[in-house]
């Protein structure tokens, strides 16, 4: 079996259902973002991964907590793959200011049986001095993507990683060698499930944004 990777947006958040300048650093999921959360677990259990990773944001662990009790997977918390622009208060342009996000002890609290990267202080997972720009996270993701292609190529590893919109899209850029794919792809549906494989020294995207394990009342952007 080929080796293959799932990019999984987080459930809705209390930022998604707000409007920008009433979001807060590190909101949790909704209601409705934990039924979705559930639908996810199952339609993760049907293809299979083999290792669960999750952004240290809130939302992402928690909803990366259905699949991991379904499937019985212990997840790794992995600081590098939080959202674009990092944990920070403000919405205006110019006036967004680095918040230091969950230490090391609030997340072992949060998840007890969970791997969490030896990279995240005591101090909080978020460590940059000022909101990261694109360029930033672009970079950032090709170092996610190299440490992707060095891991991932053993014969029927899967992985499912819980992430974010913007950065769900930077990590499909650097896979991918391509920055020009957000003008071709739509939202990024919460919970939307992506699929690359690796075939011939490559990867491949098998499929993008799908979300058939939302009924059309829990779809939302």
């Amino acid at each position: 079996m080929s080796p293959c990777l799932f990019l999984v947006r987080h459930a809705q958040s209390a930022n998604n259902a707000k409007a920008e300048d009433q979001r807060i650093p590190d909101p949790p999921i909704t209601p409705l973002g934990e039924t979705q959360s559930q639908r996810l677990a199952t339609a993760l259990s049907a293809l299979q991964p083999t290792h669960l990773f999750t952004s240290p944001f809130l939302r992402s662990i928690q909803t990366t907590r259905a699949a991991a009790n379904l499937l019985r997977l212990q997840p790794t918390i992995h600081r590098e793959l939080f959202e674009q622009g990092g944990c920070y208060r403000g919405h205006a342009v110019g006036d967004r200011h680095p918040m230091p996000g969950m230490g090391r002890s609030q997340l072992q609290a949060l998840c007890p049986n969970w791997t969490i990267d030896p990279l995240i202080p005591e101090t909080g997972w978020n460590t940059l001095s000022e909101y990261e720009e694109i360029d930033q996270a672009r970079e950032r993701a090709r170092r996610v993507a190299a440490w992707l292609s060095s891991q991932t190529h053993r014969s029927g590893e899967r992985w499912a990683l819980i992430i974010h919109a913007d950065f769900k899209l930077r990590i499909l850029e650097a896979l991918l060698d391509r920055n020009d794919l957000e003008e071709h792809l739509g939202d990024v549906i919460n919970t939307s499930i992506s699929r690359l494989s690796w075939n011939q020294g490559r990867w491949r995207l098998d499929f993008w944004n799908s979300y058939q394990h939302l009924v059309p009342e829990l779809v939302t952007a």
